[in-house]
């Protein structure tokens, strides 16, 4: 009696303690760069030739620097507290989420796409004395109102406080929104950090190639398996941003790196959110895109860097302009909600995002 090689989930890797899969044969899963693992990391061959069914699960957090939103704010304790990366229990204002004393307060992220959400890791407010979580409902689905979306996990009694618990969901849950609800309670919703976990996400890890850091300034995010990086310490003109992004971006799949380009729907709503949350740190409210117009007076077509052309560009108010006949190129403009605005190509002051 053997037992068949052993699955391996998404994300993972396996390492088998004998090569014969006899009965006691151990399989050992660790996941990659970037992944954190839930679930059991070895499983054993059984005497009957049957490995456990229940494999780990290799998942990245999709809720970091999401969009949140609660049912009330005080005290500092705004919804985006919630999924900043910070995961310290001490709320001294400004740290943590906090509602007001309410019935059935909640809290919700959306992560601007459907994912099939399998874990979500809840960090407790710690000291002092704020009402302990309690009564807890897990929702994930695809609807902005919260009870008609599916039950993830529910927790009747009460968490102690300054903990990090992992709730798995019953059952895999494909949602953009995940709410949690202190249900039938009066009283404070606070939370530290919310994680949520997928194994349909690339990790930021996969986006660094090896030895590349993050530079000072820029940030590397994922979305829907592509990479950016929003160069927003520096400036500089459409040539010179688009020769870095060439330059940097080659990806694990070896895809060459470009100017931001192609982008629509719910691409388009995470790049904004993310350009709103960095908002506050740039120099320049102008982001270079890879768009650009072939120059001329005469030409109308716009394009992407790729070549293709562009349906339906999202123009600010009394844009495009062509000033002076030589703007051909675009920028995402912070002053217009970040429509589009045309401008001169060789401006050298402009932040850029590249994707790979």
């Amino acid at each position: 009696v053997t037992c068949g090689h052993p699955a391996v989930p998404l994300n993972a890797r396996v390492s088998l303690s004998s090569s014969s899969l006899k009965p006691g044969t151990t399989a050992t899963y660790s996941c990659d760069d970037g992944c954190e693992l839930f679930g059991d990391s070895t499983l054993t061959c059984s005497a009957s030739g049957k490995w456990p069914a229940d494999l780990p699960f290799c998942g990245t957090n999709v809720a970091y620097r999401k969009p949140a939103n609660q049912s009330s704010t005080v005290r500092g304790g705004g919804a985006a507290n919630g999924n900043d990366g910070e995961k310290t229990t001490v709320h001294d204002g400004k740290r943590c989420t906090e509602t007001s004393k309410e019935q059935s307060p909640w809290w919700q992220v959306d992560l601007l796409r459907p994912y099939p959400v399998r874990v979500v890791r809840i960090t407790t407010r710690g000291c002092c004395g704020h009402q302990l979580l309690q009564e807890i409902e897990i929702r994930v689905g695809n609807n902005s109102d919260l009870q008609k979306n599916p039950l993830c996990a529910w927790f009747p009694g009460t968490i102690e406080e300054g903990v990090t618990k992992s709730f798995t969901c019953a059952r895999t849950l494909l949602g953009q929104h995940v709410f949690i609800q202190m249900v039938g309670v009066e009283g404070s919703l606070s939370l530290c950090e919310v994680e949520v976990f997928t194994s349909e996400e690339f990790s930021n890890d996969r986006c660094l190639s090896k030895g590349q850091k993050e530079e000072d300034g820029s940030q590397i995010v994922v979305f829907n398996r592509t990479c950016y990086e929003f160069i927003v310490g520096k400036g500089d003109s459409f040539s010179t941003a688009r020769s870095h992004c060439r330059k940097y971006g080659s990806s694990s799949s070896g895809t060459k790196g470009d100017l931001v380009h192609g982008f629509e729907g719910p691409t388009s709503s995470f790049l904004l959110a993310e350009l709103d949350r960095l908002k506050p740190t740039l120099k320049t409210q102008l982001v270079w895109i890879g768009a650009q117009k072939e120059p001329g007076l005469i030409s109308r077509s716009w394009k992407w860097v790729d070549g293709e052309e562009i349906d339906r560009p999202n123009w600010g108010k009394d844009q495009p302009n062509n000033y002076n006949g030589e703007q051909n190129c675009v920028v995402l403009d912070g002053g217009r909600g970040w429509q589009w605005n045309d401008v001169g190509c060789n401006l050298n002051y402009l932040h850029w995002i590249c994707q790979h």
